[in-house]
Order: structure tokens, then C-alpha cells, then sequence
């Protein structure tokens, strides 16, 4: 799991990398100030969020009294049948309880924590990748002169696709979980950031992520909220998830990214059973990754769009 953390870290650091590069010509410079950034960031970050974090736990106990009272008011009102849906208090808890939220959150915390404890192998991964980075072409060269214009096209034009890929997910990942938060803070749900940072991870996890990142604070919306206000606050998240994943992003990295969605699904299922919710969130960027470097060699290509979403698209 480090070597892949520190694979995705390096397409994403490399383009500012780069562009700062650009501006100064000096390696260590561009390479140590995207660094720091990126680690002054989330440790910024982890604070905010454990504040945060702490300010909902604290919050739940009031969420449930709220949760009990509107089920109780819904049990004993007409609402042709449905009523009985809430009059059976143990399977609408086992289903909408803000403490089954607290539960769900702190476990998907819990677990990225200890991603987040493998850093330190992450960067020793990519203090080498960054190294090799330049040496590796060099010793490809010498090794195989034949074939080294051949292969250093492949690289090149993989690498472009793949930074786009990182690049845009990233930023679109940023963006719809920028807007919840906002979002939510507008209607002073509790654990607004918290929400927009699990919206920013599960994103990352094709089809389902950005729908198990928008039901909790549905609920709670829905707990708290008049149901005005709730079914505008649902309207406005839907709407996020919409134009991000419908509109934004594909703009954004093109339709040579399209892949299976059998296969994304498939992806998902193996990297979670290996790395848990980690593996979940990184096992798609990587097999995205690995159709991109497919795509651009003849020899492997019809690998590729086995792997394609639609073929017409290649």
C-alpha cells in the first residue's frame, strides 16, 4: 500500500512541481516546497478535523433525542400505512441512527488513521521515486538503446494521461466536497467539515463513494431540519454530487479515462478485501492507471479496452 500511495502522490505533486521548476530551476526547491505544502496541509487538516470531530460526537446525544421525537411524531400520524415503518423504533435505529453515523464515521476514521500512520514509508517510496526519477531513463538507455526511443514515447505520453486523470479527480474531489461543506454549514448541520472530508475520500471510490459520503448528513438533515429545509438541503447536495461527477470531471480528464464500470467495481471489491477502506479509495486511481499505461503500447492495448467503457471512445 505505501509504494501505491507514493505512486499516486508523485503524478499529483508533479504538476506544480513542475510548473515551479519552471520558475526557479532548482529541483530541491519545487520538490521541497510542493512537499511541505502538501505535509503543512494535512497537518492543518487533522487538527481542524478532530475539532470538528469532536464538536459532532458531542452533538450526537441531542441528534438522537431529535431522531426519537420525530419518529414518535411520525409513528402516531396518518401517513397511509407508512406509519408502521416508524413505529418499530429497533429497525428504524438499526437503519437512520445518528449513533450507527457515529459508528460508521469513526470506523472510516479509524481506518484512515491508519493509513495516514504509513506515511512515513510513503515518503521514504516517494523520496526514491523522485530520485530515480531521472537516473531510471538514463539506465534504460543504456540497457536497451534499440528500444529506448520506443518505450520513452509510451512513458511520455502515459504519464500526460495519467497526471490528467490525478489531476482532475483531485480537484474535483476537492471542489464537490468544498460545496458540501458549505453547504451543510449553511444549515448548521454538526460535522460539516467532517462530512466534506469523508466526501473528498470516498470519492475516490467509483459509483458508491460519493453516495455513502452524502447519506449520513442526510439523515441528520433530515433529523434536525423542517422538511422544507431538509428537502432543500437534499436538492442542493444531489445537485453537487451531479455536476461534479456528470459535468466537471469528465471535462476535466477526457473520455480516454472511461473504464468499466465491472471493472471499477470488481477493482474495488479486491482492494478492500486486501486494504480494508484504503485500499477501497486507491484501488481505482490505480487500475485507471494501469489501463492509461495498457493503452499506449499496441502489444497490450486490446487489454485496455477490455477495459474501456465503451470502445467507440478509443
Amino acid at each position: 500500500m505505501p509504494l501505491a500511495i507514493a505512486v499516486l502522490l508523485f503524478f499529483m505533486i508533479k504538476p506544480p512541481e513542475q510548473f515551479i521548476y519552471e520558475k526557479v530551476g532548482n529541483r530541491f526547491v519545487s520538490y521541497g516546497t510542493v512537499l511541505l505544502t502538501f505535509i503543512v496541509t494535512v497537518y492543518f487538516t487533522s487538527l481542524f478535523l478532530y475539532e470538528n470531530l469532536s464538536d459532532f460526537i458531542e452533538e450526537v446525544p441531542r441528534i438522537t433525542e431529535a431522531f426519537e421525537e420525530k419518529r414518535a411524531n411520525l409513528a402516531d400520524s396518518n401517513l397511509y400505512g407508512l406509519e408502521v415503518i416508524f413505529s418499530d423504533a429497533e429497525l428504524l435505529a438499526s437503519v437512520a441512527s445518528p449513533s450507527n453515523i457515529e459508528v460508521f464515521v469513526l470506523g472510516i476514521l479509524g481506518t484512515l488513521s491508519g493509513f495516514f500512520g504509513t506515511m512515513i514509508t510513503v515518503l521514504i517510496f516517494l523520496l526514491f521515486i523522485v530520485l530515480e526519477e531521472h537516473t531510471i531513463a538514463q539506465r534504460f538507455g543504456a540497457a536497451f538503446p534499440n528500444s529506448y526511443e520506443r518505450a520513452k514515447k509510451i512513458v511520455s505520453e502515459s504519464t500526460e494521461s495519467i497526471q490528467a486523470y490525478v489531476v482532475s479527480k483531485v480537484t474535483c474531489s476537492a471542489g464537490q466536497a468544498l460545496v458540501m461543506a458549505i453547504i451543510l454549514y449553511g444549515f448548521n448541520v454538526p460535522g460539516w467539515f467532517l462530512f466534506g472530508i469523508l466526501c473528498f475520500l470516498l470519492d475516490f471510490i467509483p459509483i458508491l463513494g460519493a453516495l455513502f459520503a452524502t447519506i449520513p448528513p442526510v439523515i441528520i438533515g433530515v433529523i434536525l431540519l423542517d422538511p422544507g429545509m431538509a428537502l432543500l438541503m437534499i436538492a442542493l447536495l444531489v445537485g453537487n454530487q451531479q455536476v461534479f461527477g456528470s459535468f466537471v470531471e469528465p471535462n476535466l480528464s477526457g473520455s480516454k479515462i472511461g473504464i468499466s464500470p465491472f471493472v471499477l467495481l470488481l477493482t474495488v471489491m479486491l482492494f478492500s478485501q486486501v486494504w480494508g477502506i484504503a485500499g477501497a479509495i486507491i484501488g481505482a486511481p490505480i487500475i485507471i492507471i494501469a489501463r492509461l499505461i495498457l493503452d499506449e503500447n499496441e502489444r497490450t492495448r486490446p487489454v485496455a479496452l477490455m477495459m474501456a467503457n465503451d470502445v467507440e471512445e478509443e
